[in-house]
């Protein structure tokens, strides 16, 4: 959130209760349209390379066990590159995602770990949040508060939100350990490992950390049946070395952690000057590895909404739209995480695909997409409320590049001297604004406009407005970036 107000300009204070950032392997799989909002804050290419070699982000192992010689190996369909973005997805530990943003995050914003909010109160003019920081009393005064204190935090019980959704779906303990397996994993390394019922309890598997040395494994067990205390380091290397199926190799404990896979969302994002994002807003079950994705793509909606609202050019009322354009994707996440976005299975039409509704969205009455599998199947379009589309304007610089500062009104050469006229006077809203024409090939049927035709982009890369012919009048389009930017809507606008 820090890296992404600093973006637009805007100051903040992260308070982080723990001491550092996270030790422990946990949500590996960056989807597509991460690495692309990392691509936006110029941070994909450090990522990169903190990520499994794509050689072995590419396959999906099932056996009995890890080191037996009766397994399947099967290609994974989301680590190739595709037409439809100029990034791939990543296999990247958030224990080595965390400190790239964290180096990013102290250079934007004011960055205070071991410190706490234990208190908060709020009015119409900000927020006065207490905090403490190594044992002292800090009072703070802020415009808005955003909580991503996780699925155990506080402040969403304070704001008196309740969530729904299954809940609570088992209970699992991963372990991780040492191993020196990298020579014998080399001909079937994989991103994740599946264990067949065999020594094993059924439902494990492993995950890999860096596919030579570290290593975790992930057991379902019955708290009712195994109490916690029993989950000794001796009891985990024998769990572990049941999954490896070979006995003679050297184990090294590591530690080990419960949790309990969930599927809940917030029933609100939003209480005043409070905003709740990640694992505090939602979450989801580690099918599809969607939940860590599913939070970055919630600050990235929300902070050029506030920043434009600290800025001025954006009315109060563009806050407003957070919640119905993020509440119902983290829904859609959560019911992909229950089965349909289990790997080897794509997840490009939940991640790339998803569009928004609200009243900073206006719809052109065109269709609706309507693929056979919406959570693997992605349909480029430039309809209002979906993601722009992906389309090369050149050797390595994508239509995706134009945005993430301001909003971006595109046409084709044609079109271009009357969209600098509409521009100049859109500039008069205040709202920041460029322009561009685009002469890449297929421009005008992937984004559904004919000669002249304007398509109108968000800061954060969705379509805000769009008429596939040339705007009747330059009005037009001073409306549809007062309207995208939360102001009252025009009739002049549709």
């Amino acid at each position: 959130m820090a890296v992404g107000l600093r973006h637009f300009g805007v100051d903040s204070l992260v308070v982080e209760k723990h001491a550092s950032t996270l030790d422990f392997p946990k949500g590996r799989r960056v989807t597509t349209r991460t690495v692309e909002i990392l691509r936006q804050w110029g941070l994909d290419e450090q990522v990169r390379t903190r990520s499994l070699p794509a050689a072995a982000s590419l396959f999906s192992f099932e056996g009995h066990t890890l080191l037996g010689d009766d397994y399947e190996r099967r290609a994974l369909p989301f680590t190739q590159f595709k037409p439809t973005s100029p990034t791939r997805e990543l296999i990247c530990s958030q224990e080595h995602l965390e400190p790239v943003l964290r180096a990013r995050a102290i250079g934007d914003a004011d960055v205070r770990f071991s410190a706490e909010l234990v208190d908060f109160s709020q009015d119409d003019h900000g927020v006065v949040a207490s905090i403490d920081m190594a044992g002292q009393r800090v009072s703070v005064h802020a415009s808005y508060l955003v909580a991503a204190d996780g699925s155990h935090g506080h402040t969403r019980d304070r704001l008196g939100i309740s969530r729904s959704g299954p809940g609570v779906l088992g209970h699992r303990l991963s372990v991780l350990f040492g191993a020196d397996l990298g020579d014998r994993m080399a001909s079937r390394a994989s991103a994740v490992y599946w264990l067949r019922a065999g020594p094993a309890p059924a439902g494990s598997l492993f995950v890999a950390v860096d596919n030579k040395d570290r290593w975790l494994m992930s057991v379902p067990y019955d708290p009712d049946v195994q109490a916690r205390e029993s989950m000794t380091e001796s009891r985990c290397l024998e769990l572990v070395r049941a999954g490896l199926g070979d006995g003679s190799v050297d184990v090294s404990y590591l530690g080990h952690r419960f949790w309990d896979p969930t599927a809940l969302v917030a029933d609100r994002y939003r209480a005043g000057r409070v905003f709740l994002a990640g694992d505090a807003a939602h979450l989801t079950t580690p099918e599809g590895g969607l939940g860590m994705n599913c939070g970055i793509a919630d600050v990235h909606n929300l902070a050029w909404k506030l920043a434009g609202v600290i800025a001025g050019w954006a009315a109060p009322a563009l806050l407003d739209t957070y919640e119905p354009e993020r509440r119902p994707h983290a829904v859609a996440c959560a019911e992909a995480s229950l089965g349909p976005a289990r790997p080897p299975n794509p997840v490009d039409g939940l991640v790339l695909g998803h569009a928004f509704a609200s009243a900073a969205i206006i719809d052109d009455g065109t269709p609706a997409p309507t693929p056979r599998n919406p959570v693997g199947e992605y349909i480029p379009m430039a309809r209002p409320g979906h993601r722009a589309p992906h389309l090369w304007l050149g050797t390595s610089t994508s239509t995706l590049d134009l945005f993430g500062s301001d909003f971006v009104a595109l046409t084709d050469p044609a079109g271009k001297p009357a969209l600098d006229h509409a521009v100049e006077l859109a500039r008069t809203t205040g709202v920041p604004l460029s322009a561009h024409a685009v002469e890449a090939a297929g421009w005008h049927e992937l984004y559904g406009v004919g000669a002249g035709g304007v398509v109108l982009v968000r800061p954060d890369g969705y379509v805000a407005w769009r008429t596939s012919t040339p705007p009747q009048t330059p009005h037009l389009l001073a409306a549809a970036v007062r309207t995208g930017a939360g102001h009252a809507a025009s009739s002049t606008a549709g």
